[in-house]
């Protein structure tokens, strides 16, 4: 017989429980069984690797298995480029469907139908659903996945679509009992295209049937220190206590960063022995340095201009403006994950600051220096005083 695979910290992709630690991702968000036993229309939203799918994809595996619900998850992904076309969107989404219901080892009374109904653009989306529901015999909850990588009139007309299928499930028509909206972004921000274009969603419209928004949380101090003991109950390999205090006080918990530091020093360090606070400020040392995707698709959202206007008032000690523009600019890179979720608007931890710092703020300004020429030794204290929001604590470290 083959052994298991040793698990490792995952930073790439959904989790897998055979090949990575992991916290048991549903009772993350209690509320999302609730609202889908309830039969209700709602969105899920968090930044990006903070485990929205895994604990999504392991809702719906649960949620099958159980008997009475068929519940299917699929990504919206490869519709984005399709921001206008609609039939062509509902062509991807259809054939993703279809896809993903044929992976899922589902018996042949579940699975959708095949051709599709032939319908006209527009309507494609919603009558195929209405059909595979008449033919189910379980409720089915549809989960799409990465909603907000629809854009223009195609994200209007599949949400107009799922709208009318919601509204015609009082009238015997059947229809999906419960859909999950899951994106980085929370139901307003829908409203907005990527180039701020406002014009094209009735708020009334669409986004009528959403009933909740729901975040997913980063974790906890005591949720990091059971993530790290499935590494110690594996290999024997203790995280101090110390050391998982400085994590969270790196990270405030967001997953992504609590599993990178890890991977970091458990395998790309190589560290053997027990695993102290010096190496986890070396392991955060080594990630702002190498730069990797989840930091450096920070650094490119801070091109966009509402992402722009809002971390430069933040660095430059001025809060954002009260007109409703800023308060729709703040909500956005909240939603990003960029500022911390309450409160004041702040940057959401030290690495990410550390980060901004080194890579964009300092490169902004200096590109500018002809402008505001170069910055003094004191405006260069001045700076670091209003990203950090405190002077360097404990002999100069972060």
């Amino acid at each position: 017989m083959r052994p298991p695979r040793a698990k490792f910290f995952n930073t790439t992709g959904p989790c897998d429980p055979r090949r990575h630690y992991m916290l048991p991702p549903v009772p993350r968000l209690p509320e999302a069984r609730a609202l889908i036993e309830m039969d209700r229309y709602f969105v899920l939203h968090a930044p990006r690797q903070t485990g929205k799918t895994t604990m999504l994809r392991t809702l719906a595996s649960d949620l099958t298995a159980e008997g009475d619900i068929a519940a299917l998850s699929l990504s919206c992904e490869r519709a984005k480029i399709f921001s206008d076309d609609i039939a062509a969107t509902e062509t991807i989404l259809l054939d993703s469907l279809r896809r993903a219901a044929d992976l899922s080892g589902w018996p042949k009374e579940l699975l959708p139908l095949d051709p599709w109904p032939q319908v006209a653009p527009g309507g494609r989306f919603s009558a195929a659903l209405s059909e595979w529901c008449r033919r189910s015999p379980r409720r089915m909850v549809l989960i799409l996945d990465e909603i907000d990588a629809l854009q223009g009139s195609s994200m209007v007309s599949i949400l107009s679509q799922l709208r009318d299928g919601h509204h015609a499930r009082n009238e015997g028509r059947p229809f999906p009992s419960s859909v999950v909206l899951c994106g980085l972004r929370n139901v307003p921000d829908y409203k907005v295209t990527p180039g701020g274009n406002r014009d094209w969603s009735n708020p009334a419209g669409p986004f009528a049937i959403i009933t909740e928004s729901l975040r997913m949380g980063d974790f906890t101090n005591d949720q990091i220190a059971e993530l790290y003991d499935q590494h110690t109950q594996a290999t024997g390999q203790e995280f101090t206590k110390e050391a998982v205090g400085r994590v969270f006080e790196l990270t405030q918990g967001q997953p992504w960063l609590v599993n990178a530091l890890a991977y970091e020093i458990t395998f790309e360090m190589g560290v053997s022995g027990t695993i102290t606070t010096a190496q986890v400020d070396e392991a955060k040392e080594r990630l702002i340095q190498e730069r990797p995707v989840h930091l450096d698709a920070l650094r490119a959202r801070l091109y966009e201009p509402r992402v722009e206007r809002v971390i430069r008032s933040i660095m430059e000690g001025t809060p954002p403006g009260t007109d409703t523009s800023s308060d729709d600019d703040v909500s956005y890179v909240r939603n990003l994950g960029l500022i911390r979720e309450t409160g004041a608007p702040e940057i959401a931890n030290p690495i990410y600051r550390e980060f901004l710092l080194r890579h964009w703020f300092l490169f902004s300004d200096l590109q500018n220096r002809e402008q505001h020429g170069p910055f003094t030794d004191e405006e260069l204290a001045e700076a670091c005083l209003r990203i950090f929001g405190s002077p360097a604590r404990d002999g100069g470290r972060m």
